[in-house]
């Protein structure tokens, strides 16, 4: 009897708690309920107090309602009828700009995502455009004009005038517009990316407005950028795991840098075999991995596999590019320095006929990957027309995706010589480029003045090593997986390449060649395929110039050093040691290595390393110097 009445006084209990349950309101219920439209496009003047949307089958919102546009703040939804309701955007100036928003309704704990609409944010005001103008607009900051800013559609480049109203006669082959950002002033950004460009939605005849908004800032003149060479994330080699790691170094050091920081991409994001195989493309860069970066925004540069395989020709192949990422070229301006981002791939996939295909992993049709190392022409006349607004005095840093120059100083781009003379004039240039995902530095200063830095890779060997060697991350010549670090105070430049996971003052690694015997079958390991008892030692100096000085001592006494072509050994061990004959991206010889003969084989080495900025990098070398994984992993 006892059970029996436990259980009954249990039963009525349980009944009263989900009679209460029933009878209170479930929110998430009752936003089910609220039914209203969100339009694919919604044009909002700059500064305007509220928005409009339309109620759907009279399931208006309730008082206290809020909408959310992607992560901005709740705004207080009024005016409610059965046929529309106002939202109070007023506290979002200047944050609100031209972009895709997700549209959320929340009620208490309680959101709701409802679509994603486009908002285009315009200055506001009678505009009409000039004669033969098919895109016209306004620059502002604040809803104040602008004067003097660059405004392009990728072949004409105009000029704001003292309103900030620009006019342009374009064809709209691009289908876009762009703002070539004016020295003060900052991009607004959704996530990493700024907006900068803006799609054109209309027939070449029919006149069309974009406007821009732009935020002014001080402090300009010393900032750092940080270039970062391929990045090639694709879902696989345990790349987002590990892409982890750069996120975590990068916002570390930008958080630990005084001043404004920035950030430029040299292409090769993504790898276009991967867009379908591993469903990996641009917007998983963005929304997946990229978006851990912090406080910085990032320019981008495209590269030969932002190109895609399943497209036939140069100007298809980078379509969704211009839509997702960025143009493909353009310029901006940060405190003195002129920014230009160029494209220097020109795709010439699927043949005439389109008939040249090939497979990605999963089988998916695409076109045999083809191109030139050039830039076209239609971007030559571009680039002279926007330097024409630039003075010979201003300092240029110039970014492409594959290298103006190899490693020896010959041409690598088809029309080198016709780009490099329209930069002659600029008594400044720094080049950035990639694609090789190893350094090297070309001095051409005292000709041209340009100082091309290939400036090394993200990803090392794409990915490789860190899968195969946990703890080891490096390209093809040994330099570590990193970015670079430019600081520019004033016209004047530094710069210095960082490592994944290592203090910026490691810039070089050591070798007791006497430790060291590599084999691998069916590949060359060169001098480290036998042992040695010679008291060799190497030093790799991965972002060498001949600015730099090396310098090592035994017991005080200096020894000769010379520079040497060899294999990097740690490459051999953590990679094509491993890979074997599936390496598909095995050790290449470098030219930054260094070679000393020391008397014995148990002596101390004082290592100095001095860059060309005077920076000093010093090693004491207690040797014999083991050669393992543990030895150099990053701790």
């Amino acid at each position: 009897m006892q059970s029996r009445s436990n259980f009954f006084v249990f039963f009525l209990i349980l009944t009263t708690l989900l009679s209460c349950s029933q009878s209170k309101e479930n929110p998430e219920g009752s936003l089910n309920d609220v039914q209203f439209a969100v339009p694919k496009t919604m044009d909002i003047e700059y500064g305007s107090p509220t928005i409009s949307f339309r109620v759907q089958f009279n399931k208006a919102p309730k008082a206290g309602d809020q909408i959310v546009l992607g992560s901005l703040s709740p705004c207080a939804i009024t005016n409610i009828s059965n046929t529309s309701f106002d939202v109070n955007i007023a506290s979002l100036w200047p944050s609100l700009v031209n972009g895709n928003y997700t549209v959320s309704i929340k009620r208490g704990n309680s959101t709701q995502n409802r679509g994603e609409m486009k908002v285009v944010v315009n200055a506001g005001g009678d505009l009409t455009p000039a004669a033969g103008s098919t895109v016209y607009g306004k620059v502002t900051c604040e809803g104040k004009g602008i004067p003097n800013v660059s405004v392009s559609d990728g072949i004409e480049v105009v000029r704001t005038d003292k309103d900030g109203v620009y006019q342009l006669k374009s064809k709209k082959y691009h289908k876009y517009v762009f703002v070539s950002v004016p020295s003060g002033y900052e991009p607004y950004a959704q996530g990493l990316l700024p907006i900068i460009h803006a799609q054109l939605e209309k027939s070449e005849s029919v006149a069309e407005r974009v406007d821009f908004q732009l935020q002014k800032v001080s402090g300009q003149e010393n900032h750092t950028m940080l270039v970062l060479g391929d990045i090639h994330l694709a879902r696989r080699t345990n790349d987002q795991e590990q892409f982890k790691s750069f996120v975590k170094d990068m916002n570390a050091f930008v958080s630990s840098v005084a001043g404004p920081v920035y950030a430029l991409t040299l292409g090769d994001m993504t790898w276009d075999k991967y867009w379908k195989a591993n469903s990996y493309g641009y917007k998983e860069y963005l929304n997946e991995d990229a978006k851990g970066l912090k406080n910085i925004t990032v320019y981008h540069t495209i590269g030969n596999h932002d190109h895609s395989m399943f497209a036939i020709g140069d100007y298809n192949t980078v379509a969704e590019y211009k839509k997702v990422m960025a143009p493909t070229y353009y310029s901006f301006n940060i405190g003195n320095v002129h920014y230009v981002v160029l494209d220097d791939v020109l795709c010439t996939n699927g043949g005439p006929d389109g008939t040249h295909t090939e497979k990605d992993d999963k089988g998916n049709v695409g076109y045999a990957r083809k191109y030139d190392a050039k830039i076209d022409d239609q971007q030559l006349e571009w680039l002279k027309k926007d330097l024409s607004y630039v003075s010979t005095a201003t300092p240029l840093v110039v970014t492409m995706h594959i290298p103006l120059y190899n490693a020896s100083g010959s041409n690598k781009m088809e029309n080198a010589s016709d780009f490099a003379k329209i930069l002659s004039p600029y008594s400044q240039v720094q080049l950035f480029t990639a694609h090789t995902h190893v350094i090297y530095n070309v001095d051409k200063s005292s000709s041209n003045h340009i100082f091309e830095h290939n400036a090394g890779s993200v990803c090392g060997t794409w990915w490789w090593t860190g899968k195969e060697t946990p703890g080891i991350h490096i390209g093809q010549d040994g330099s570590p997986g990193g970015y670079s670090v430019v600081k520019v105070n004033g016209t004047s430049f530094s710069w210095q390449y960082k490592g994944t996971g290592y203090e910026i003052d490691h810039q070089f690694r050591t070798y007791d060649r006497n430790k060291i015997s590599i084999t691998v079958p069916d590949f060359d390991t060169g001098i480290w395929g036998t042992s040695s008892s010679a008291n060799e030692v190497y030093i790799n100096v991965w972002n060498y110039d001949p600015s730099w000085k090396v310098e090592v001592s035994e017991n005080g006494t200096p020894l000769t050093v010379s520079k040497e072509t060899v294999l990097d050994p740690l490459h051999l061990l953590s990679y094509t040691v491993r890979r074997g004959a599936s390496a598909n991206f095995v050790t290449t010889k470098n030219s930054h290595t260094f070679k000393v003969k020391a008397t014995s084989a148990s002596s101390t080495l004082e290592i100095k390393v001095t860059d060309r900025f005077g920076n000093v990098y010093t090693e004491t070398m207690t040797r014999p110097k083991a050669f393992t994984v543990d030895e150099y992993k990053i701790q």
